[in-house]
């Protein structure tokens, strides 16, 4: 019988078709997602895993042996950095730290909010971000989260 884990991409016997592997039950069984449907598959009924569940890069890195350690290490990365009425400078050098732990902590989705005003803060820290070797992708969220005045970041997992 093979490691199973959540997050794991399997194929199945039964089906013949992959899922994805949200929890391990107690009895030798797991829970699989299988396009919108999730259902409860005995372990032996797992053909191979196809795809290992992502570890954050900071766990991946100690899994090869390479020491890191984060400072507050126990906190949870936020997910949203305000650089309202900061300058050009101080703001990119915040959100390239913000980015950095943000990655570290395995997010897959942060925002900036950066207020609306005349734009030049805007116009600057999405210009950074699209060059950001980290960043997969920089948008502009819906009015309800903040619209001009925020940018969305989808970093690289």
């Amino acid at each position: 019988m093979q490691q199973v884990s959540e997050g794991d991409t399997v194929q199945l016997k039964s089906l013949g078709r992959t899922g994805k592997v949200t929890r391990k039950l107690a009895d030798d069984a797991v829970e699989v997602q299988v396009g919108p449907m999730k259902m409860r598959v005995p372990l032996d009924d797992v053909a191979e895993v196809l795809a290992r569940a992502a570890a954050s890069p900071v766990a991946a890195a100690r899994q090869k042996g390479i020491s890191v350690r984060l400072r507050n290490e126990d906190e949870a990365a936020p997910s949203e950095l305000n650089v309202i009425g900061r300058n050009v400078d101080d703001a990119t050098r915040e959100l390239e730290k913000f980015l950095d732990r943000a990655f570290l902590a395995g997010l897959s989705r942060v925002r900036v909010v950066h207020g609306s005003g005349m734009g030049i803060l805007r116009r600057a820290l999405r210009q950074y971000l699209e060059g950001h070797p980290q960043v997969a992708s920089v948008s502009e969220p819906p009015q309800q989260e903040g619209g001009a005045g925020a940018t969305v970041v989808e970093l690289k997992v």
